[in-house]
């Protein structure tokens, strides 16, 4: 079976090579592939010599992510920028979605590393290095790190393995053709150290009783529509947790007849929606998130709507799937 990984093109590389100070970014509001190919970056450039800055503007809401979130800045200052330093940009489908750090960025020289399948390249012509099938960005960065022939220590296969794992679901959405290309790399990042059941332990154990149960009041107050097609759910805003929609998504995803779970986070600024689909479904939720302004992967994606309430959110969503379902 080829390899779902084309080779990194060579502007990157020399962009990389020749660059002396580097900027690592990826989106606002960060889950852990967007952190640990941030961090996994950062090792490899800093094996090169490099001078690295990690910018991200947050929140970190997940109780997973939050012990990384003193290794980030929320601003380049000044005297780092009068470097010139090149922008690598991680796990970004659209210039918008680094946030607020980015406008001081948007003027630099710009690679972009991402494997989301909607979006629009923001870079110049050569300068990006995205590969939809890839099941992470931390598998993007690997190859990027061997063509640089950069050895694989244990902590940078730490990060690389914590992306992948956490952007499968620990395997759960990893595909045939995917797993044929991306195990070898996990076997590599096992060799260097890395324990999966450790890393499992490590990112799972530990959660606040309170968190528990409202995922389960989430899952409880859910709403199928479309004959169960369609499961639409609620997080209000009390419920800070990220991290409680795995849960929720995990559960609901496994219901007898369901295609696709839609989550509506309250934010200040509006709705927070995540949309899933199962793998068998037919639905590509990445056309429908960019949609609304967002965008993502066939079976996950997100996107915010400001300024509307969350029954205005759902009467959206239904009319959309309605569509489609």
């Amino acid at each position: 079976m080829a390899s779902i990984f084309p080779p990194c093109d060579d502007r990157i590389l020399e962009a990389i090579k020749k660059a002396s100070s580097v900027v690592v970014i990826a989106h606002r509001n960060p889950d852990g592939d967007a952190l640990y190919s941030s961090l996994a970056m950062e090792r490899i450039l800093q094996h090169l010599g490099k001078e690295t800055l990690l910018l991200n503007e947050g929140p970190f809401l997940r109780d997973d992510i939050k012990h990384l979130e003193s290794r980030f800045r929320k601003e380049a200052d000044d005297s780092f920028l009068s470097k010139n330093p090149l922008v690598v940009v991680v796990d970004c489908s659209t210039p918008d979605r680094p946030g607020e750090p980015f406008r001081k960025l948007e003027n630099l020289k710009r690679v972009i590393i991402d494997h989301h399948s909607s979006g629009t390249p923001f870079a110049d012509e050569g300068m990006s290095y995205i590969v939809p099938a890839s099941p992470s960005t931390t598998m993007l960065v690997d190859i990027v790190r061997e063509e640089l022939d950069v050895p694989l220590d244990k902590e940078t296969a730490g990060f690389l393995y914590r992306g992948f794992a956490t952007d499968t679901g620990f395997y759960h959405f990893l595909s045939a053709e995917a797993a044929a290309s991306c195990l070898p790399r996990v076997a590599s990042f096992t060799a260097a150290g890395v324990s999966p059941y450790e890393i499992y332990d490590e990112m799972h154990d530990g959660r606040k009783l309170s968190d528990i149960k409202d995922t389960a009041s989430i899952i409880l107050n859910s709403e199928p529509v479309l004959n169960g097609a369609l499961i639409i759910c609620h997080q209000e805003a009390t419920m800070m947790n990220a991290r409680l929609s795995d849960g929720v998504y995990a559960s609901l995803l496994e219901t007898e007849g369901v295609k696709a779970v839609v989550l509506i986070k309250e934010r200040e600024c509006g709705m927070e929606i995540g949309f899933r689909s199962k793998n068998n479904s037919g639905i590509d939720v990445g056309k429908i998130a960019a949609g609304f302004g967002g965008g993502g992967h066939a079976k996950a994606a997100g996107a915010t709507i400001q300024g509307i309430t969350f029954e205005e959110a759902r009467s959206l969503i239904i009319a959309r799937f309605e569509e489609i379902i």
